[in-house]
């Protein structure tokens, strides 16, 4: 993926043809065939999962503070997020996602939608969030995109605010199963577009020890890190924390990061 501009054409594409399974790639779902409902209530799981998670190694968090919901897509984490703290925000680099995240969410008044289709986060305030929540979004960006909105994230986090984000550290397997695995990837996108696959839903990965010295550089530290089956093709929300590392295709992790005072 060379640029964002093929990104954005990419995830509009997708936000065009089926938006919700473009977000959640569940086979029997393409097509068109996701009930907003159910939809929407993986967000809601997956945010109870990750909020329990976090609580465990002794965050605090601020229901009062602002939360951000990095690659927002339609809202579907961005609503759940609304049960937990007074005011969100979402952000995409689709305009159509955007569109639809404030048709969809117009009954919550707390939840606010942005348009972001540059390398930073310009519409955002320093040190303005308590809490950050990126999943199924960094990993579709070129590494040099990721360390960007990494460090973009953590100045508009406030000092204490807690970022939770995932990202893929490795692609394991034999050198013909990672080769599957990559065309899988494209062959899903390429039946939505029934054209060859843009290049904006590639997969990149970082390893831990790089992540870890981004997040340090910036002044923060990661305090947990979990394995998850968030790069699986049949994710679709439904967020499980994995005991060891899959023997083969992408390995995923969850880091949680708190900003220094």
């Amino acid at each position: 993926m060379k640029s964002l501009q093929e990104l954005q054409r990419t995830w509009e594409g997708l936000a065009q043809a089926d938006p919700l399974w473009a977000i959640c790639t569940d086979p029997a779902k393409q097509n068109k065939q996701w009930n907003r409902e159910e939809f929407f209530a993986t967000g809601k799981n997956e945010v109870g999962v990750v909020l329990q998670c976090v609580a465990g190694p002794g965050v605090s968090m601020d229901g009062k503070a602002p939360a951000l919901d990095f690659g927002c897509g339609v809202g579907r984490l961005t609503r759940a997020l609304a049960e937990h703290f007074a005011e969100c925000w979402g952000v995409d680099i689709s305009p159509t996602m955007i569109t639809l995240a404030k048709e969809f969410n117009r009954d919550l008044p707390q939840c606010r939608f942005l348009l972001n289709d540059r390398d930073t986060l310009e519409g955002l305030q320093d040190n303005y969030f308590g809490f950050i929540y990126s999943s199924i979004v960094l990993q579709h960006m070129a590494e040099r995109y990721i360390r960007k909105y990494l460090a973009e994230l953590m100045r508009v986090l406030r000092p204490g605010g807690l970022l939770v984000f995932q990202l893929p550290d490795s692609l394991r397997g034999s050198a013909l199963t990672r080769i599957r695995a990559r065309v899988a990837l494209r062959a899903r996108v390429k039946s939505v577009f029934g054209k060859p696959t843009p290049h904006g839903m590639e997969m990149h990965c970082i390893r831990e020890p790089v992540v870890r010295k981004l997040i340090e550089a910036s002044g923060a530290r990661v305090v947990d890190v979990r394995l998850t089956n968030s790069s699986e093709p049949w994710f679709s929300g439904n967020l499980q924390y994995l005991k060891e590392e899959p023997q083969s295709g992408f390995v995923s992790k969850q880091y949680c990061v708190v900003k220094g005072k």
